[in-house]
Order: structure tokens, then C-alpha cells, then sequence
């Protein structure tokens, strides 16, 4: 049915567009083929001429309706904005980009933009088609399911996060000692395995219960010591209301190294969302964490963190997105006996994401933390000091709907006072996800 609408759609609005002045025949012999239903020929005539006719709404208005026909929203997406940039009531485009937006999943975007145009005066076709596209939108967000399967294998230059020095001097029981070789850094390749899925179910018009359950197998091809396994679960409720919206929610964690279990966590996130605009965000957020060592009870700790984040989408060349967030908080642990495994955290986390065309995007981020520990070691007698930072490059290639191929790299440099927590770390990895 919504296929039928879809082309329902199309029809009108290549029937209202075509009282505008098309300039050429480039436009012209496009605009003949997607009447003729062949969205995939009009997509192979105007996709090469994109560098030197971007920024014409008249040849992006059909670049975007010829790449989203022909199976490519994303490329449709970067167009279409093109045109709205320029000509934000433009009408036809604004439908268009709402299939568009719908196309790749982003139902809250789509119901925005058909709202927009059922909002003006429209033929009643077109208002008949938008009824549609809003219906099936909220039966959708009834209940949403979303899964992923996220397989990525590459080299970890150090799986264990361990130093590379050999010989260490430990001031309370000696001068130099050498370590044992599970103790040092270790290098390897690695397959990682994800699986997981979210659900949404709307309870009334502002309620929803939220969800999550995934997991995250690592395999290292000789280090199998420090294999680990991760199963994560989250369960809570959201209220949104205009701009604004809060979620409240427990979580919990398991966490095996090797073949043992390590750590369970347990513990709940509230957070409250405000959207300035559909591409504008700000959070505030808190969460709480009871950290449980399963064969390390000294190590039991209490964590608790709160902060700010910003995100922020541009319209116009390459759509950039950036996200900034700032946190704090304390990791207090359990036993006073044992005040060093305690410690306070401090971040900063910087990142973005642009639009390349043709299914591309760049993303990058950076981070930075610095965690002060609550007294002197007893074995190295200074107090703990660390200062971390994160650098994650990317390139992801959405390959067809729901299918992406990511190419990333992760640099770690943890400086410490203390040298067994003194090592840095790269991870190379290539990926596919998939999202059904």
C-alpha cells in the first residue's frame, strides 16, 4: 500500500512541478524519465553532473526524487536539503524529503515534514497521500522493534590495556621486578560479534516504555586469555511532550574476561531532552552504577555520574552533525580500607559526522579524561593519576537500506603516574551492520 502511495505521490508532484521553467535538456530528458517510471535510468544521467550542478534546486529537486526511487535515500536526503535551503516552501520538495526521511527510518523527521505540507493548502490528493504516509507512521510507532547484527574483525595492538615495560620498580616491596607476560601488552587480531535490539511500545500519548537487550562477543585469535563477553539490558519509561522529552530507566551489565565471570553491574539513568528544532538538541543526564567484582570483592565499588550534552545537525554542503558532552562524578568504593580503587572522573567528549555523497560519511571523535584516585597506592605509594584520550576515525559506506560497511580506527593513550597503568592502544577494524 504505501508503495502504491509512494508512487501516488510522485505523480502529483510531477504533475504541480511541471509549471516550473526546466532550463535544459539534461532536466528535461530526467524529468521524461521518472513519468516513464524509470527512476534508476534518470538517477545514472544526473548522478555524475552532481559536483558542477549542486546548488541548482531545479536539477537537486529531481536528483533527490530520481536517488530515492532508485534505492538511494541518503544521496536523496543531500539533495533535497539542498533545495530546502534555498526554497524552504517549496512544497514538493518537502513531501519528498519526508519519503525520504521515512526511507531510512527517521519516522520522527518524516511526520514532521508531511505535517508541514498537510498544514498549507494542498490539492486533495496530495493531502489523501499524506494521510497515508501519517497513518502508517503511527501505527509504526506503536510498537517499534529495531535489531542489529554488528560483525567487525581487525588488530588490537594491545588487548590486555597493559604496559610495555618489563621491568618495573614497586617502592614498598623492592627495587625492579619483571613482570609475567599476561602482565604486558599483548597484540593480536580479534572478531567482535554484536546483537542486540531496542522496542519502543507508546503506552498513550505521551508514555512510552523503553527498552534494550544486547550482547558482544570478542574473540582474539591467540590471546584467548582475554577473550571477553558482554551482555547488556536496559528497561524504562519515557514522557515526551512538545520540545521535551524524559526517560527513566534501570540497566544492568555482565562483563567475563576469559572463560570467568569478571563484573555484573547494576544500577538506573534519568535523563531530560530538549529539541530546540528537528536538528538541535540539548540533554542532561545522570546515571548510577553498583560495580560488583565477582572474584575481586575489595574492588566493589559505587559510581555515579552526571552531565551535558549538545548535538547539532547542519543543512547545506556535506550536512555536517557535531555532539559535545561534559561530565563528572565519583567511583566510590565500598570497603575504606582500600580509599586508592576509589576515584572521581572528569570528560570531555567531542565528535561529528559529515555526509560525503553516494552513501559515504566521515565521523571522527575525541575525548578526553582525567580520573584522581582517593589515596596512595600501597605498592607504588603515590596517588593514582590518570589522564586518557580517545581518538575514533571512520569512514561508513550505507551500502543498500540496513546494510553499512564501517572502516574504523581507535587510538587509547592512558598516561599515568603509575606505570602499570601507563600504556596506549590502537584497534583497526572493519565492519558490516546490519539493522532489520
Amino acid at each position: 500500500m504505501l508503495r502504491q502511495a509512494s508512487r501516488s505521490l510522485l505523480a502529483v508532484v510531477l504533475f504541480c512541478a511541471s509549471a516550473w521553467a526546466w532550463a535544459d535538456a539534461v532536466t528535461d530528458r530526467a524529468r521524461s524519465l521518472l513519468q516513464r517510471n524509470d527512476p534508476v535510468a534518470a538517477y545514472n544521467l544526473l548522478k555524475p553532473l552532481e559536483p558542477q550542478r549542486a546548488g541548482d534546486p531545479e536539477f537537486d529537486y529531481l536528483l533527490g526524487i530520481a536517488a530515492l526511487d532508485a534505492g538511494d535515500p541518503e544521496r536523496a536526503i543531500f539533495a533535497l536539503e539542498r533545495v530546502l535551503a534555498v526554497q524552504p516552501d517549496n512544497l514538493q520538495a518537502r513531501a519528498e524529503i519526508g519519503r525520504a526521511y521515512l526511507a531510512t527510518g527517521e519516522r520522527e523527521a518524516a511526520r514532521r515534514e508531511f505535517e508541514a505540507v498537510r498544514a498549507r493548502q494542498v490539492p486533495p490528493q496530495v493531502r489523501s497521500t499524506i494521510d497515508g504516509y501519517l497513518s502508517a507512521i503511527a501505527a509504526a510507532e506503536q510498537t517499534q522493534v529495531t535489531s542489529y547484527l554488528d560483525v567487525w574483525a581487525g588488530y588490537d595492538s594491545n588487548v590486555n590495556s597493559a604496559t610495555p615495560s618489563s621491568t618495573i620498580a614497586i617502592p614498598a616491596i623492592g627495587p625492579v621486578f619483571t613482570l609475567a607476560p599476561s602482565l604486558l601488552e599483548t597484540s593480536d587480531q580479534f572478531i567482535n560479534v554484536a546483537l542486540g535490539t531496542y522496542f519502543t511500545r507508546k503506552l498513550d500519548h505521551s508514555w512510552s516504555l523503553v527498552g534494550s537487550l544486547g550482547g558482544v562477543l570478542r574473540r582474539n585469535f591467540s590471546a584467548s586469555l582475554f577473550d571477553t563477553d558482554t551482555v547488556d539490558g536496559s528497561l524504562g519509561v519515557r514522557f515526551a511532550r512538545g520540545l521535551d522529552a524524559i526517560t527513566i530507566g534501570l540497566q544492568g551489565q555482565y562483563f567475563g574476561v576469559g572463560s570467568s565471570a569478571y563484573r555484573t553491574t547494576g544500577g538506573g539513568v534519568a535523563q531530560w531532552q530538549h529539541n530546540f528544532d528537528e536538528r538541535t538538541q540539548v540533554t542532561v543526564f545522570g546515571q548510577y552504577a553498583a560495580l560488583r567484582y565477582d572474584t575481586q570483592p575489595v574492588r566493589d565499588a559505587d559510581r555515579s555520574i552526571g552531565g551535558v550534552a549538545f548535538g547539532k545537525t547542519f543543512i547545506g554542503a556535506y550536512a555536517p552533525t557535531i555532539f559535545l558532552s561534559v561530565y563528572g562524578g565519583q567511583e566510590k568504593e565500598l570497603d575504606e580500607a582500600y580509599p586508592h580503587l576509589g576515584h572521581t572522573p572528569v570528560g570531555v567528549r567531542l565528535g561529528g559526522q559529515l555526509r560525503l555523497g553516494g552513501g559515504y560519511s566521515a565521523y571522527g571523535s575525541l575525548a578526553y579524561e582525567q580520573r584522581e584516585y582517593g589515596g596512595p597506592d600501597p605498592l607504588f605509594l603515590v596517588t593514582r593519576e590518570d589522564k586518557q584520550t580517545d581518538v575514533i576515525l571512520g569512514l561508513s559506506y550505507l551500502w543498500r537500506p540496513g546494510v553499512t560497511f564501517r572502516l574504523q580506527t581507535w587510538y587509547t593513550d592512558n598516561s599515568s603516574n603509575i606505570v602499570l597503568n601507563d600504556y596506549d592502544r590502537t584497534e583497526t577494524s572493519l565492519a558490516v551492520r546490519f539493522n532489520f
